[in-house]
């Protein structure tokens, strides 16, 4: 009985892509017309090319593998469209015609919105596998040190972005069979510090010819554990720290930060004022300072509110830091502020505690909006990996989405403490 012929994943993805932008066409011209579309010059040229440039640019080979986000094939999506655009102006001009004598602009927009939903659409049923699955298979190739951190760190907290991991030392191991990527559904391939032998950099670089992603562990962890365990990052040395955790010191992001940071905080004022009056009536609600350690070791005095129990309970305790904020000497997203005497101690349990001294402390930040740490794991360790994570990746749409999450946190914390009010 002849075996069943199965099509090449990235083909059967660019099929079902080809699918979906057509239906959703179809769909937007009846919304549209009323009737279904007939069948022109525009479908038959327009879809195809798109889906074609896409498949060229990799799209489909990242979805069949899962190491494609959503933003990196949004990327290549505008660029297929960017590309479409260009070639449909040239031929145009080369043959004098109009763009409207065959396809026109009322196809073209939306067919090209079609393919932007379509592009959500994928994402959703990919994303959708891991709850019976994992989403990715990754080898990693690590020492011992790396590896019994890395393996500290998937014990205690999982993986924000689901995956299996396979072992395999990185020295002392016979060379890597050729055959591997297929035998493991391999998405990607982590390499830790150590030195490549060359038979094993040939079979690398042939699995990522095959479209095998090769990432370096520390950008693996970065990615697939939103935190940076502090003993991947100690085995750098300074300047190699320093480069890794640059994201919120380049001075362009810097500007920017310190823009958002006196828009918000002005808007905040007004409520600072009206928090200020009412709990001044209502009982002996004090600002009071307190030394904190800022930005490169530097001390200041922290605002905060004193002597109310319900300000703390509600989280609304610490918007006097917004004047702090206006001062310079915090931002709205930072590590948490502490004290030097804690920084001291906090330095003695690991000298990865000092980097969080290389931006302001903030009033939220992503080691206290990310979630708990696990019982049985030091919850300081835990959210200093989250702060070295936003050392790393600090970007202003990442600042946005940690104040939107944590205004959504003060906000459900201040309704409960309404039913409380003393």
């Amino acid at each position: 009985m002849p075996s069943r012929v199965q099509l090449p994943k990235p083909l059967a993805w660019a099929g079902l892509d080809a699918g979906l932008i057509v239906a959703l066409w179809v769909g937007f011209h009846q919304l549209r017309f009323g009737v279904e579309p007939e069948i022109s010059k525009g479908p038959l040229i327009v879809i195809p090319l798109l889906v074609f440039l896409q498949w060229l640019l990799g799209a489909y080979a990242g979805l069949a593998r899962r190491t494609l986000t959503v933003q990196d094939h949004f990327n290549r999506y505008l660029s297929a469209c960017i590309a479409v655009v260009l070639m449909l102006v040239v031929s145009y001009v080369v043959s004098g015609l109009s763009l409207d004598a065959s396809i026109g602009r009322g196809f073209l927009i939306p067919v090209l919105l079609s393919g932007g939903c379509s592009l959500l659409l994928l994402h959703g049923l990919q994303g959708s596998s891991h709850f019976w699955q994992p989403q990715q298979r990754w080898l990693v190739l690590a020492e011992k040190q790396e590896r019994r951190v890395l393996s500290q760190e998937l014990e205690q907290g999982g993986c924000d972005v689901p995956a299996a991991v396979e072992w395999r030392p990185l020295s002392g191991a016979a060379p890597i069979p050729d055959f591997l990527p297929e035998l493991l559904k391999l998405q990607g391939v982590a390499v830790g510090r150590g030195s490549v032998i060359a038979e094993d950099q040939e079979v690398l670089l042939r699995w990522q010819r095959q479209g095998v992603v090769i990432r370096p562990l520390a950008d693996w962890a970065l990615h697939h554990l939103k935190r940076y365990p502090p003993g991947l990052l100690q085995q750098l040395d300074w300047t190699e720290q320093l480069e890794r955790l640059s994201g919120p010191r380049s001075p362009q992001r810097f500007r920017l930060k310190r823009l958002v940071d006196l828009l918000l905080a002005s808007a905040a004022l007004p409520a600072l004022a009206t928090l200020l009056v009412l709990t001044r009536l209502s009982s002996k609600v004090a600002m009071v300072q307190s030394p904190c350690a800022g930005i490169d070791g530097q001390v200041f005095g922290q605002w905060r509110f004193g002597g109310s129990r319900w300000l703390e309970r509600t989280g609304l305790a610490a918007l006097p830091q917004v004047l702090n904020v206006l001062r310079g000497e915090m931002s709205l997203v930072g590590p948490r502020p502490v004290s030097p005497e804690q920084q001291n101690h906090l330095r003695d349990l690991d000298e990865s505690f000092e980097l969080r001294l290389l931006i302001k402390p903030g009033m939220t930040g992503w080691g206290r909006i990310s979630g708990p740490a696990p019982q049985e794991v030091d919850a300081l360790r835990w959210e200093l990996g989250r702060d070295l994570y936003y050392l790393a990746r600090g970007s202003a749409p990442l600042d946005l989405w940690i104040l939107l999450r944590a205004g959504c946190s003060l906000l459900v914390k201040s309704s409960l403490g309404l039913i409380q009010w003393p």
